[in-house]
């Protein structure tokens, strides 16, 4: 589903691989697709539940197609990844990082350990009412887990 030997370009134009954000439990990858929500808001809309991810070792970031560039490297949504003070709007400025192309306006969401194997994954259309709650959900239950 993704490439991990791929850089990624962070808010502060460096490359950066998957790795190179991974928690010390583990990372979350939201692939938003073309035409999906810009980045500010998603910073702004998941803060609260990025943040008790964080505090349980595991890094959350969005990733965009390069397609979506205006959607991640605007002013406003650099400005919301500098004040979350470390890479979490990551742009796939190559068009490698994605095995398979994302549907727009969706999420493809991949949950990893710290050896880069998957433990789930989740595909969400953007067109369902519901799509935030049941991000929040896969959040909940990888915090659930993290827990035990």
């Amino acid at each position: 589903m993704i490439s991990t030997s791929v850089p990624l370009l962070s808010h502060d134009y460096t490359h950066l691989y998957v790795r190179d954000v991974m928690g010390r439990r583990g990372l979350i990858v939201v692939g938003v697709g073309k035409s999906g929500e810009r980045g500010f808001q998603m910073l702004y809309r998941f803060a609260d539940i990025c943040d008790r991810l964080e505090e349980c070792g595991i890094n959350v970031v969005f990733v965009y197609p390069r397609e979506s560039a205006r959607h991640v490297q605007d002013t406003t949504s650099l400005s919301g990844a500098r004040y979350r003070e470390r890479p979490c709007l990551l742009l796939d400025d190559d068009g490698r990082f994605f095995v398979g192309p994302l549907q727009p306006k969706s999420l493809r969401v991949i949950y990893l350990d710290r050896d880069m194997r998957r433990l789930a994954r989740l595909q969400i259309s953007l067109r369902d009412e519901t799509w935030d709650p049941l991000l929040r959900v896969f959040f909940g239950q990888v915090i659930s887990g993290a827990m035990h």
